[in-house]
């Protein structure tokens, strides 16, 4: 007999297509934590937005770059990433518009680097329809139209998209959140590898798929290779957005690459703060994947808190990764497709393995089936697409009165209280 539900705990759902909170429901006999990041106030002001960009860090203003130039583009984060990138996108154009470049020598290039490729509903939730309705915008593509650049001192070949090689100015807008192979998101991360070719893109991952120079929140061997690659490609103003978790701006560091993104990260590191405690054990942690939540592939992220929060957890702890997955499988043509280059079950690596051996593992999506979830994770992988069916499995391994705690972002970094 199932208990009666009397807990509920709301979290964040569906990023792009609902940003409605989703309701967990648990027993009353549960005892139940919800572990929330510091957060940050949205800036809505299209004025802190200008200052934001017409005060940089490390690099002359936006205007001054511009004049005298014929063409820019402008690359910005796809659908998988959580910030709307509109309001900027508007401060960035007339800038470039009062230096003399108008709206016609203006491109704005999708970093989808290996996803799919975004249609125009997709630039409509990211730009708003003003800005879809008067400029050429492209989606990059890691098989074609592409300029080979040499190697990186890593042996990284560097093939970049022409169109951007091409432009007099180079402009980027990405989000600056937590990512387990390259620290960050954010700076020259939307060059590789958002705009670079597959090539480039299969060598810089290697490294860090087999577990070397990797690290969440750290500046990484494979971020450091990234960086050099742009200093190569060049990006001439990198605009870093922290976003707050229900992907409204919080802050927005304008400038050099490097220097921009740096300062960008501190900031992030405070907003995104979640304080733990350090004398607790939990027999099950709940991971959801919001703002990451529009397709299964990008689930693996929710094990980033985990990974930073391991000592919460006892020997046989349960893992349960929540999305939303509203785009179903999702698609990566590097690492997510049967036969393509770097793609493994995730119970075949050596984290996989190691997790496994410990702790039990699970997925919650309305959105996806068993098929899709055995594409990404091994068999012994519990999943349900009824939350109410995961609390009647969990009772049986747990007992009734089980201690959770529930994680609502992926995008939390979690810090001893």
């Amino acid at each position: 007999m199932v208990h009666k539900m009397t807990q509920i705990f709301k979290i964040p759902w569906a990023a792009w297509y609902s940003d409605k909170d989703f309701t967990l429901e648990f027993p009353d006999s549960w005892e139940v934590q919800l572990f929330n990041m510091k957060n940050h106030k949205e800036i809505t002001s299209r004025t802190e937005i200008e200052h934001a960009i017409k005060n940089p860090i490390g690099t002359p203003p936006l205007n001054e770059i511009a004049e005298g130039k014929k063409n820019a583009v402008i690359v910005i984060e796809d659908i998988s990433r959580p910030i709307y990138a509109g309001l900027i996108t508007e401060v960035v154009i007339e800038q470039l518009n009062n230096s003399g470049i108008q709206d016609e020598n203006i491109t704005i290039l999708f970093a989808v680097g290996a996803h799919r490729p975004m249609n125009r509903s997709d630039f409509i939730k990211k730009l708003g329809m003003n800005i879809v309705d008067r400029f050429n915008i492209e989606n990059h593509c890691p098989y074609e139209n592409l300029i080979f650049l040499g190697n990186s001192s890593r042996g990284t070949p560097i093939y970049l998209n022409k169109t951007y090689y091409n432009a007099d100015i180079k402009i980027s807008i990405g989000s600056v959140i937590p990512h387990p192979l390259a620290g960050f998101g954010g700076g020259a991360k939307i060059v590789l590898p958002g705009i670079c070719g597959i090539q480039t893109l299969e060598s810089n991952h290697q490294a860090a798929v087999r577990g070397i120079g990797i690290g969440l929140g750290f500046i990484t061997e494979m971020r450091k290779d990234i960086e050099e690659i742009c200093s190569k490609t060049g990006l001439d103003f990198s605009i870093n957005v922290i976003t707050t978790l229900k992907r409204g701006i919080a802050s927005i560091f304008a400038g050099h690459y490097i220097d921009a993104h740096r300062k960008a990260i501190e900031v992030a590191k405070e907003v995104y703060m979640t304080k733990i405690p350090s004398n607790q054990k939990f027999d099950i942690g709940l991971f959801n994947l919001y703002p990451e939540d529009t397709e299964l592939s990008q689930a693996t992220k929710g094990l980033n808190i985990f990974l930073s929060t391991k000592k919460l957890f006892k020997r046989k702890s349960a893992l349960i990764l929540l999305t939303a997955a509203t785009e179903g499988r999702g698609y990566h043509s590097l690492l997510a497709e049967t036969g393509c280059r770097l793609y493994k079950n995730w119970g075949e690596t050596i984290l996989g393995m190691t997790v496994l051996k410990k702790y039990l593992f699970g997925i919650f999506s309305p959105n996806v089936n068993k098929a899709d979830v055995y594409h990404f994770y091994p068999k012994e992988t519990i999943f349900h697409k009824n939350f109410d069916n995961f609390i009647i499995e969990l009772e049986k391994i747990y007992g009734k009165s089980p201690k959770a705690c529930i994680f609502p972002s992926s995008i939390q970094i979690p810090v001893d209280e």
